[in-house]
């Protein structure tokens, strides 16, 4: 039996994958290869490469030295080049420049930190002084961007770093926003990275853990969601905040990540586990061994002992296979500055594969309960014919190496060799393991086939999840002589369906135009009435009399006309109710 790996991921901490990958490392690789358009291109393919410890590109240098004007931001650029490859460029006047930015009024972080980067880059002096500069201005400034550039050009300087400064890391992340279980700043990917590598670098020059395990892992998370963007810039800054994770200055210990999705069958029995960084490179100097691995009846599947290999790549082979899935309980010792995961629990699948057993493929006549056909299969699929006094039973059992088994997928699949319409019917087991389906065709014609006769090919198939493949097998071949319907199922589906006309009530007959006249005339009648008797009796305004009973009687009755207007218009009879026993009395008062 060969033996093969399989790889198992289980992130550490966090609830996604939080390292690169083999093929991730691969799609970066390419990405960084490709021709130098301009000295920040230049620069980024010259510091990835570097982070994936790929060989430098001779296209760099050459590019780098044939932009040779003093520009702060070239000048960045090429030192980081320079420092890294090696290349041979002019530097006269440069130390002069970038001393005379770091001296001039006004100038931002932004410069600060590229010049002081620069200086150290060329390996050129850079006064101490500077440091008060950097801590006035990161006030000044007080935003994310210009703490982490503070927190770099910091760790450039020679001497202590400034303590106040160093306490400020974890305050400043706290800023980050924090999604389901990543955080980052509002500034995106870039401000994110860059702050990671600013609170990395002076975190070591500190020798303090700046961060908690906790924040380190939900900004991995967000950096490592970012791996399938696209764009070199992008790509670019991924790497960086990777690198300043992987760093191990961030925390007190590294992130450890074990790479988790383990399947062990007869050909491949051999689980294979490596403990890499958010880059995706190995721990060395690690061990790993088996605490225990057992199946779920107890056996036991890997022997407990030490794992072979090392370097963070270690592997075991299965002592025995029973099928299902288990828990691989591992345990490892690292070198000092490494954090071995809290849970060091891996889910290993065994899959193998089943057998056919004692199949009975039965058509019976259930008019005169006679066997009209019989098979074992043995001599491939059968064939016979069925209508609808036909019953069909089909008996069987799967086993493995180990006995007979039951699945979670197993079904019987009619296709009409004609229409290829498919009708399917569930194989179920019974308490010994034995797989029945068991089908009358005379109630199954109309409602599963849709009375579609014709030629069937009848199979078998299995599957479940600690299968190496799916199974299908030949059953029968089987003609169905049902009475045909006026229209085959398909037809009939595709058809457009009879038109549906909607009639509705119709209005009531209106009243004659006169009967409505008449009415509308009497509903006026008593206003008419109204005006004709206060016309007859003399009243006019002019007789009003200008006093309080008059004004607030006259004016209660315009409230409680009021009042009642609202009642018609939606106000319940409690409210109006309330409003009117305040009325009522004022105007009666008024009107004594």
């Amino acid at each position: 039996v060969s033996t093969q790996s399989t790889g198992v991921s289980l992130c550490v901490l966090a609830s996604i994958v939080c390292s690169l990958s083999p093929s991730d490392r691969e799609k970066f690789s390419s990405v960084f290869s490709v021709p130098i358009d301009s000295l920040k291109s230049a620069y980024q393919v010259a510091v990835a490469r570097n982070i994936l410890q790929l060989p430098s590109l001779d296209s760099v240098c050459e590019y780098v030295v044939s932009s040779n004007e003093l520009v702060l931001g070239d000048l960045y650029y090429a030192s980081h080049i320079v420092k890294i490859q090696g290349c041979q460029i002019s530097t006269d006047g440069v130390e002069e420049f970038l001393n005379g930015e770091l001296a001039a009024d006004g100038a931002s972080m932004n410069t600060l930190f590229k010049a002081i980067s620069s200086l150290s880059n060329f390996g050129m002096t850079v006064d101490e002084s500077v440091a008060d500069k950097i801590a006035s201005l990161v006030k000044e400034e007080d935003s994310v961007m210009a703490h982490s550039l503070a927190y770099l050009a910091a760790a450039a300087l020679p001497g202590e770093v400034s303590q106040e400064l160093v306490d400020s890391i974890e305050d400043i992340a706290h800023r980050a926003d924090t999604i389901g279980n990543a955080m980052s700043f509002e500034g995106g990917l870039m401000e994110t990275s860059m702050f990671l590598k600013g609170a990395s670098v002076l975190s070591k020059k500190a020798g303090k853990a700046a961060l908690t395990d906790q924040m380190t892992q939900k900004f991995a998370n967000y950096i490592v969601s970012n791996k399938d963007k696209a764009g070199q810039s992008n790509l670019f800054y991924t790497l960086v905040g990777l690198d300043a994770l992987s760093s191990g200055s961030l925390v007190p210990t590294h992130l450890i990540v074990l790479d988790n999705s383990a399947a062990i069958s007869e050909n491949q029995r051999t689980l294979k586990v490596s403990l890499v960084n958010p880059l995706g490179e190995t721990v060395k100097d690690s061990t790993a061994k088996i605490v225990s691995a057992k199946g779920t009846e107890g056996q036991a599947i890997f022997t407990p002992g030490p794992m072979a290999g090392g370097d963070g790549s270690f592997e075991v082979a299965a002592s025995q296979l029973a099928r299902g899935v288990f828990s691989a309980e591992l345990g490892f010792e690292l070198p000092s500055g490494y954090l071995a995961p809290d849970d060091s629990t891996v889910k290993v699948k065994c899959v193998l594969p089943v057998e056919l057993k004692h199949p009975t493929f039965k058509l019976i006549d259930v008019d005169d309960s006679r066997v009209v056909l019989s098979s074992d299969l043995s001599g491939g699929a059968a064939q016979g014919k069925a209508d609808l006094s036909t019953r069909m039973i089909f008996d069987f059992t799967l086993a493995d190496a180990d006995g007979d088994v039951t699945l979670h997928q197993v079904f019987v699949r009619f296709t009409n060799v004609k229409t290829k319409q498919n009708v399917y019917f569930i194989a179920q087991a019974d308490l010994k393991k034995k797989y029945t389906v068991d089908l009358n065709f005379r109630s199954a014609a109309g409602k599963s086939f849709g009375s579609v006769g014709g030629e069937y090919k009848v199979d078998l198939i299995v599957g479940d999840a600690t299968l190496p493949q799916a199974m299908i097998i030949d059953v029968a071949s089987l003609v169905l002589d049902v009475p045909d319907s006026k229209e085959g199922a398909t037809a009939v589906s595709k058809q457009a369906k009879p038109e549906i006309t909607h009639m509705f009530r119709q209005p009531e007959k209106r009243p004659p135009q006169i009967i409505s006249m008449v009415f509308t005339g009497l509903v006026i009648l008593p206003a008419v009435v109204l005006l004709g008797v206060w016309v007859k009796l003399g009243a006019n305004v002019s007789n009003f009399q200008f006093s309080l009973g008059a004004v607030g009687f006259h004016g209660g009755l315009l409230a409680i006309i009021a009042i009642y207007i609202n009642f018609f218009l939606g106000v319940n009879m409690f409210t109006t109710v309330k409003c009117l026993s305040g009325v009522v009395v004022i105007t009666f008062l008024c009107g004594q």
